[in-house]
């Protein structure tokens, strides 16, 4: 598409969204030829007006990643000014900040977001709600000299900040500015740590507010003061502003089921925060269990029976009955027992990945179980059909075969995958897609998110 085109195009797109038209459903493509690529004209639009802006390395990161994200924006029923405005931010405020690329697309610095390295990870949130899917994006900030120059990529974390904020004023940095301190002031990254990822953001793909995450990992501390993750991490929240030892009662509940988990430690890797005010802000830490049978995954969302009480009882027992089916359907596991585990493997994240989340006074955490697709499905398509299949079922029963049929969520996922990767891709293996988390909601529902790797598929351009 020309420029002058494009132009043409944003005009009537501005018209039509004023009258409450949408211009991908209103007009015929205003790209007559049959490249695939034309089906998504907001990336084309961005991409016209940050061309000059992106150096080798964010054009290489823009023209995959930020493709792959047009598609899932595009298929989530964003607005075409949303897409804009979200593949705007992610052009000029992301993709400089991915990391360098050689000449034949080796990416230089291995970061531990992805099991390949990639530094970015897209999500689709599902709603079980009368509202359309949510896209997140999660990423690993790094400098262009990450790797060489500069070795633990030292320069990455703090240049994005610097350049986040001088985008935007939304973010409460309070908490951030302790933990990080906490975290990494005057601590040294060994060089036999293996993988030497230290800080992660995460944002919601909301257009008018961009809510932003920061993950911290507690683990280069920990070896030099001899301590263990949890240990660390506990120390942080407890000096954490507006913190206090009587509102810290969902963290003692968390710590004294870690303890007992002697037969199979679970491993604590992160501390996630909101970036708002600390009062508000949910502490999020990360854990893994080497165990994998569907017992341990029920015997941990609900910590062994603390979280069950006479007013939890009932969603709990829905919730991990939903989480079975679901679990059935991804893993191909119905009729196994719940003791029997998942096939083995011996990769750095296999096992199960959760949190626990709480707020500052809370008397009991909330668990989120992430279901490793990546080790244990047979194939990424059929993870989409089954994933689809859930949510489909789960829709029609709360809100009946018409919303469905108007707000067709789980086809529109599907096509979504099939454009980034190409069905045939997905039906080769895994990779693909990483998780797919669950969490409990009130009556039992589940809510679910699918995590997507974009770095490899056929959005390339």
């Amino acid at each position: 598409m020309t420029s002058a085109l494009l132009r043409v195009w944003t005009i009537i797109v501005t018209k039509l969204e004023a009258i409450n038209l949408n211009p991908l459903f209103a007009l015929p493509d205003a790209n007559p030829c049959p490249d695939e690529d034309a089906r998504v004209p907001s990336w084309h639009h961005v991409d016209a007006n940050v061309q000059e802006a992106l150096g080798r390395n964010g054009k290489y990161w823009w023209d995959r990643h930020g493709y792959a994200l047009a598609i899932l924006l595009e298929k989530s029923f964003y607005s075409y000014s949303d897409q804009v405005k979200i593949l705007s931010f992610f052009a000029r405020s992301i993709s400089p900040w991915l990391g360098p690329v050689d000449q034949s697309g080796v990416v230089q610095w291995k970061s531990f977001m992805t099991d390949d390295h990639n530094p970015v990870e897209l999500s689709w949130d599902w709603s079980t709600e009368r509202k359309p899917p949510t896209i997140r994006l999660s990423l690993e900030p790094i400098s262009e000299n990450a790797g060489t120059k500069d070795v633990f990529n030292e320069y990455g974390p703090p240049g994005f900040l610097d350049a986040l904020l001088n985008a935007s004023s939304n973010h409460n940095m309070e908490w951030f500015n302790h933990f990080n301190a906490f975290f990494n002031d005057g601590v040294s990254i060994p060089v036999d740590m293996g993988h030497t990822s230290k800080l992660f953001w995460a944002f919601n793909l909301v257009a008018n507010d961009l809510a932003g995450k920061v993950y911290f990992t507690p683990r280069y501390k920990a070896v030099a003061t001899g301590k263990t993750n949890l240990q660390i991490i506990s120390e942080a929240i407890e000096a954490a502003p507006l913190s206090s030892h009587d509102g810290l009662s969902a963290l003692h509940m968390f710590q004294e089921y870690v303890k007992e988990q002697t037969e199979s430690p679970l491993e604590v890797e992160a501390l996630a925060i909101d970036l708002v005010n600390p009062s508000q802000s949910r502490l999020k830490i990360y854990f893994r269990s080497r165990q994998t049978s569907f017992e341990s995954v029920r015997d941990i969302m609900t910590l062994h029976g603390r979280l069950i009480n006479s007013k939890t009882e009932k969603h709990a027992a829905k919730g991990l009955q939903n989480l079975r089916r679901l679990w059935d359907g991804i893993f191909n596991q119905e009729g196994v027992s719940d003791e029997t585990p998942l096939p083995g493997s011996d990769h750095e994240t296999a096992g199960i990945l959760y949190y626990v989340d709480f707020h500052l006074g809370a008397q009991m955490p909330k668990v989120k179980v992430y279901l490793p697709v990546r080790h244990y499905a047979k194939n990424d398509w059929a993870v989409t059909e089954a994933v689809s299949s859930y949510m489909s079922s789960t829709l029609k029963g709360l809100h009946g075969v018409s919303y469905l049929q108007e707000n067709n969520a789980p086809l529109a996922f599907q096509e979504a995958m099939s454009d980034v990767f190409g069905e045939e891709t997905l039906r080769q293996g895994t990779g693909k897609q990483t998780y797919v988390s669950c969490s409990f909601q009130p009556g039992g529902v589940l809510r679910v998110t699918s995590y997507i790797n974009p770095r490899i598929g056929k959005a390339f351009v």
